[in-house]
């Protein structure tokens, strides 16, 4: 089930779900995450109510994307979404992420390119793994920034590609597409995801991914030697500290 974990229709962008679906079937998407604040706005009546539905064989779900300016913010804003099947914040400072990975809140941590540095670290990475929780790979800076906003982007994603590496945890891939036209192929998404070092396999891991997050398995297992190679024995991994 190739997704994108982040597209934005009418009223939002200016293509409706359904020319928007029409447009990922033929660039062999399966599904897409609409992430409309006002689903229903965006929603064709005769799904109305609903939060997944099919369009042209492409897959719909409702996905929410919060932006908080501390954890008791989010904490306040995450309490409306408790049916929406996709839940994901922008990244903010390392506390504030450690904070988001263990509420159990959240699928998926984005705007990674757009946190301070060190946001993300080993802590938030194992976080990430045993909560099933996604990190998203946006792929809209790389395709619309230039110069110096572009290259920050690509190092963000060179970063979090190598503790994915270590750790584990799941990616997602998203266009933050507001038109058709910003809808990307397979074959388009592998060559972007390889300017910070993504192989085509690993790409299109990421690309499935949405599935797993629908669907959770068992917990993962942790692999005590991951602790020991990165913090002293006796650090906790659960206790992000609060922004208030």
């Amino acid at each position: 089930m190739i997704s994108d974990a982040c597209v934005y229709s009418y009223p939002l962008g200016s293509s409706s779900l359904r020319r928007m679906a029409l447009e990922a079937k033929h660039l062999g998407f399966s599904r897409l995450v609409c992430a409309n604040a006002d689903f229903k706005a965006a929603t064709p009546k005769e799904f109305e109510g609903r939060t997944t539905f099919e369009i042209y064989g492409v897959g719909i779900v409702r996905g929410a994307v919060i932006k908080a300016e501390n954890f008791k913010d989010f904490q306040n804003q995450v309490k409306k979404y408790d049916s929406v099947p996709i839940v994901a914040v922008n990244a903010g400072d390392n506390a504030f992420n450690r904070s988001v990975l263990t509420s159990g809140r959240i699928n998926i941590l984005r705007n990674i390119d757009g946190a301070p540095k060190n946001a993300f670290d080993d802590v938030c990475a194992i976080n990430a793994r045993d909560r099933s929780v996604a990190v998203d790979i946006d792929l809209a800076p790389i395709i619309r920034r230039r110069g110096i906003a572009r290259q920050k982007a690509l190092t963000a994603y060179a970063e979090i590609l190598k503790f994915q590496r270590k750790y584990g945890f799941m990616l997602t891939i998203s266009t933050g597409a507001r038109t058709y036209t910003q809808l990307r192929g397979v074959r388009e998404i592998q060559n972007l995801c390889g300017l910070f070092g993504m192989t085509d396999e690993e790409t299109l891991s990421a690309l499935n991914s949405v599935s797993a997050l629908l669907n959770p398995q068992n917990p993962v297992t942790v692999n005590p030697r991951d602790f020991a190679a990165t913090v002293p024995a006796d650090a906790s991994f659960d206790d992000g500290e609060e922004i208030s």
